[in-house]
């Protein structure tokens, strides 16, 4: 039986778990800005949609799946099928629920999938742990997070208000409390990167119960082109799902380490 924890742990001062070049923003205001963003841009609601047909293909047959940090409500608008909960209440979440305390009880879960999410977890490894437990056997964690190829990584450092610090040191963090954060501010976006391609088998190890079922980089060009959640965008609607295939494809051989913007991680529950 699922149950809801509204409050977020106390987390107390932990000196060293922020990520160098940190920018401070509100998470509420980020919800509203990407919510106008999308009204505005049909060509950025084809690329999330494009992203989240790929989630949904990477879940096991099980049930229920639950989406962790939802945000806008953009993949549950996309896949009403599951429950998707939030820290924060009135984003239309299904259940207010802290990704750091899951709600769910062991061996409930079909599917977790969270989007965007794990960069904004100061103590990743925890989060990983909690849901494994939470999911069926042969259920599984389905992660889209940002990449860190040279192309990411150029776009990120000039062109993005989110920090990336590939050197944090989140496995000695682990156990740690974490910093206060009632802005829901922090952010590092290399998170993904180290626990799933530069720390992979350690990552595993660490979490236990699972195995790595997929893990691939995509994206290139086409989601600068939108803007993003910016004002900006040149990027036309009329065609674009044929050049999201055709970029995937073309770049596939060249987006582990030089165009890939994106990852899509799957986790399954062994046991």
């Amino acid at each position: 039986m699922m149950q809801v924890n509204a409050e977020m742990e106390s987390p107390r001062k932990d000196s060293g778990s922020k990520p160098s070049g940190a920018h401070i923003h509100n998470y509420s205001t980020d919800i509203e800005l990407q919510r106008e963003a999308l009204r505005r841009k049909p060509a950025l609601r084809l690329l999330y949609s494009h992203w989240y047909t790929q989630c949904v293909e990477a879940f096991s047959r099980y049930r229920p799946t639950v989406e962790i940090g939802c945000g806008a409500g953009n993949f549950k608008a996309f896949y009403p099928g599951m429950i998707a909960t939030d820290v924060l209440q009135g984003t239309g979440a299904d259940l207010v629920a802290d990704a750091m305390a899951l709600p769910i009880g062991s061996g409930k879960a079909g599917n977790i999938v969270g989007f965007d999410v794990i960069h904004h977890l100061q103590r990743p490894l925890d989060f990983l742990r909690q849901a494994i437990a939470a999911l069926k056997p042969g259920g599984r964690l389905v992660l889209c997070e940002p990449a860190m190829s040279l192309w990411a990584r150029f776009l990120y450092r000039n062109f993005h208000h989110e920090a990336f610090d590939l050197s944090w040191p989140l496995f000695d963090l682990d156990g740690n409390p974490p910093d206060p954060d009632p802005s829901h501010s922090f952010t590092n976006q290399a998170i993904p990167e180290i626990l799933f391609w530069k720390e992979r088998d350690r990552t595993l190890a660490q979490v236990g119960r699972c195995k790595l079922v997929e893990a691939q980089k995509f994206g290139f060009l086409l989601y600068p082109l939108s803007g993003g959640y910016s004002a900006y965008n040149i990027l036309p609607a009329l065609g674009l799902p044929t050049l999201m295939k055709a970029e995937d494809w073309v770049m596939r051989p060249f987006s582990r380490w030089l165009s890939g913007i994106r990852m899509l991680v799957v986790l399954e529950k062994t046991r």
